[in-house]
């Protein structure tokens, strides 16, 4: 019986390389593509986005503070606002409590005087015209003159005449200027240096003191604030009391009553 050949012995190393699986290599030009479910891509941004941006621009302007700075500047604003009204309304407050409230006294001149009904006789009565002018120095308030005026008219104390309603200036008692005061005399013996300048003698001096007090009220425009008593104060030397007579001298002073 004839032996059947057996093949040649393979090699360890090539067994085991024929007994390992191949291993495929992908080409190096290969393109892969991965799949992502819908619900995960935003088409527009999420909404907590803009919330980060408004905060983010609000911090930049605010010089990187937070919002505690921005509501410090606030309560700081209204606190310069509020001292600022303060001051204002002190200010107003002086001002009305000095310009207003407490005005200077207008000046007064007498212009002309007159003695009417003369006569040489003791106990005559005797009218007095006095023509005085007001200067106001006030530039902001104007002064209302009322009825319900005073005058007398006085010779070293002694009594000549008097006026128990002045009345209104003749020019309308808005911030009047032009006065005209009459006096009306009687009942006291007149005095003899009077006397005789009422007959005309231009010998001696005669000195008078006419008092006049006038109710006034302070305006400010259209608006009417305190009203006062202004006392006016004139002491004059004439040489006669005729028609028309000389004023020597005069000088007046005035003031506000309370």
């Amino acid at each position: 019986m004839a032996e059947r050949a057996l093949p040649p012995p393979v090699p360890e190393q090539a067994s085991a390389a024929l007994a390992a699986p191949r291993q495929l290599r992908a080409p190096p030009d290969q393109t892969y593509v991965v799949k992502v479910q819908k619900d995960q891509i935003y088409r527009v941004p999420p909404p907590e986005n803009a919330y980060l941006a408004e905060r983010y621009r609000a911090e930049r302007a605010g010089g990187g503070k937070s919002g505690g700075g921005s509501s410090c500047s606030t309560t700081l604003l209204l606190t310069l606002g509020l001292a600022a009204a303060a001051v204002l309304l002190l200010g107003a407050s002086v001002w009305l409590s000095v310009v207003v409230m407490r005005p200077a006294p207008p000046s007064f001149s007498v212009n002309r005087l007159s003695a009417r009904n003369a006569s040489a006789q003791r106990h005559a009565e005797v009218d007095y015209d006095f023509f005085l002018t007001a200067i106001n120095p006030n530039k902001v308030t104007a002064l209302w003159y009322k009825d319900g005026g005073t005058a007398r008219l006085l010779h070293q104390g002694t009594a000549l005449a008097k006026a128990a309603d002045v009345g209104t200036p003749e020019d309308g008692g808005v911030d009047a200027k032009d006065f005209n005061v009459l006096l009306h005399g009687g009942g006291h013996a007149t005095p003899k240096a009077v006397e005789k300048a009422l007959r005309g003698s231009k010998k001696e001096a005669v000195a008078l003191e006419l008092a006049v007090e006038f109710p006034v009220q302070v305006h400010v425009g259209a608006l009417a604030f305190a009203a006062k008593r202004l006392a006016v104060a004139c002491e004059i030397r004439t040489a006669g009391l005729g028609k028309h007579v000389h004023i020597s001298s005069q000088k007046c002073r005035s003031s506000f009553g309370k």
